[in-house]
């Protein structure tokens, strides 16, 4: 079933981008697993279960799609190493009455496998530009050191899969904060990744923010509850803090990128804990 959520003159919905299974310690970084499996169960090989949320925002203007999944073109080996169950985000968004070629922005808030790779399909051995209609946004520098191979977690870049992209989509490389449409902005969070980028969308009645791996789960509301996969740990603690502040003070939606569970959460101070309330 598709979850939608009316903002105002703004509709977005859930799209599943696919389900994975990550390595629970690196997931929580500094956090022993005594404490982070209370709150998220593991299987024998100490792996969580996670999501790949993506949203679909309809807006008067746009039909937007913010990042995309891992696809479908992970080979046998890495399918059994991620634990990937079958759901792809083209079945997704026919669950949800939108063609890909109905897509006219697509908005990545990093370039790793799991958010960029749903942007591309196998056809007849070619690689083909899923949304070939959008425009596809991303930070200039994301998009540099994923292309390059410039930071230390190039190892979830695929920079053949950029290639292929560039050839055949408009792409907008942005530089630091941006307003996109009239409801859609990024803006810079880092910490993941240099140049990491969260999606807000304001309607007229409510606002959503999409912080993707500043906040992956509602698990990581804690202060240094963070993966062992950012780059830049320090700013990931600065950032996201302030992303909860900022959420609680103006009643703003989180939508998590990596919850299996939910999509999406108000959150609320009660005594000295953050909590997420669901929708």
């Amino acid at each position: 079933m598709i979850r939608r959520l009316n903002l105002g003159d703004v509709e977005v919905s859930h799209i599943n981008g696919g389900f994975l299974r990550l390595d629970g310690g690196t997931m929580f970084g500094v956090v022993p697993k005594t404490m982070w499996e209370k709150q998220v169960p593991c299987d024998s090989r100490n792996r969580i279960r996670l999501a790949c949320n993506c949203l679909l925002v309809r807006t008067p203007d746009v039909l937007a799609l913010v990042d995309t999944g891992f696809g479908t073109r992970l080979d046998e080996r890495a399918r059994d190493i991620y634990g990937v169950e079958d759901t792809t985000i083209i079945d997704s968004l026919t669950e949800a009455g939108t063609a890909a070629e109905d897509i006219d922005l697509v908005v990545f808030t990093h370039l790793h496998f799991d958010h960029l790779a749903g942007s591309l399909r196998e056809i007849e051995g070619a690689l083909q530009a899923t949304f070939p209609r959008a425009t596809h946004c991303v930070q200039r520098g994301e998009w540099r050191d994923a292309r390059d191979g410039r930071s230390t977690m190039r190892s979830s870049y695929r920079p053949a899969d950029l290639d292929a992209l560039k050839s055949q989509v408009t792409l907008e490389l942005l530089y630091g904060d941006s307003e996109l449409t009239p409801h859609i902005s990024t803006f810079l969070t880092g910490g993941h990744t240099e140049w990491h980028q969260g999606v807000a969308i304001t309607g007229k009645d409510q606002r959503l923010i999409y912080p993707g791996d500043l906040l992956p789960t509602r698990a990581h509301l804690r202060t240094y509850w963070n993966m062992a996969y950012d780059l830049f740990p320090l700013q990931t603690i600065e950032r996201k803090s302030q992303c909860i502040s900022d959420a609680i003070r103006n009643d703003w939606i989180i939508a998590w990128d990596h919850d299996p569970e939910h999509p999406w959460s108000r959150l609320e101070k009660v005594d000295d804990h953050i909590m997420a309330r669901p929708l």
